[in-house]
């Protein structure tokens, strides 16, 4: 099994409660948009503990990252505990949840932290200067949790759209109300039959759509990705 020893150098925070950590890049590590991998971090005493991330960096970029939901778990706590210039060892890099040259209109569906893998994606289709149309759907429950929020929105003048949807919004929001379902999707896409799917999020809202897609908007299930995010 590759390893790969690389040094914390950047600590980001996107919202309240979700946060970015960067890491230098090492020459003989290559990896797909959106594949995942897994993290090994010192602990307080002797040893390390394990758990497996998407990259929300792109190959396109001089670096790798990650970006998680910082909760209660014994892992989340040891994680924001380090400092820069921590040393973690990050191995078995895979998965197939990755936008390819040959796909000409991609749609990802993300809820939450599922943005990560979506994120990756977007950003290696725009570096790359690929003409793949894509079009993101992004839930969340307020508008304080969209993570990249002002990265996506620059992204805008690329090959690229986005549509937000918000379940419990704060006063004045003005967009879509509620969670992702078929008239939203339809409202969003009206070339769905030509376009490959990503959906990424938690297992139930990941399961959802892509009934949806299948049964409901009749997408076929080879044109359907999915990646569920547990535990982020």
């Amino acid at each position: 099994m590759p390893t790969w020893n690389v040094k914390l150098t950047e600590i980001i925070k996107r919202t309240s409660d979700i946060t970015s950590f960067r890491f230098n890049l090492p020459e003989n590590l290559f990896y797909l948009p959106g594949q995942f991998f897994f993290v090994y971090i010192p602990t307080e005493v002797e040893g390390s503990m394990m758990h497996h991330f998407s990259f929300s960096s792109s190959p396109s970029e001089p670096f790798i990252e990650f970006t998680t939901r910082i909760r209660d778990s014994p892992f989340k706590k040891r994680l924001n505990q380090l400092e820069i210039g921590t040393i973690v060892m990050i191995a078995s890099v895979s998965g197939q949840f990755s936008v390819t040259k040959e796909m000409e209109k991609v749609v990802f569906v993300c809820g939450g932290i599922g943005i990560t893998a979506a994120r990756s994606n977007i950003k290696w289709v725009i570096d790359s200067r690929s003409t793949v149309d894509v079009i993101l759907l992004y839930g969340n429950r307020t508008f304080d949790n969209i993570a990249f929020k002002d990265e996506l929105d620059k992204f805008i003048k690329h090959n690229f759209k986005t549509f937000h949807i918000l379940s419990d919004p704060e006063d004045g929001w003005a967009g879509p109300k509620g969670f992702i379902n078929a008239e939203f999707i339809l409202s969003s896409v009206p070339d769905l039959n030509e376009r490959i799917w990503f959906i990424s999020g938690p297992t139930a809202m990941v399961k959802s759509i892509k009934d949806i897609l299948k049964t409901v908007l009749c997408i076929p299930e080879g044109k359907i990705k999915t990646e569920n995010f547990v535990g982020y």
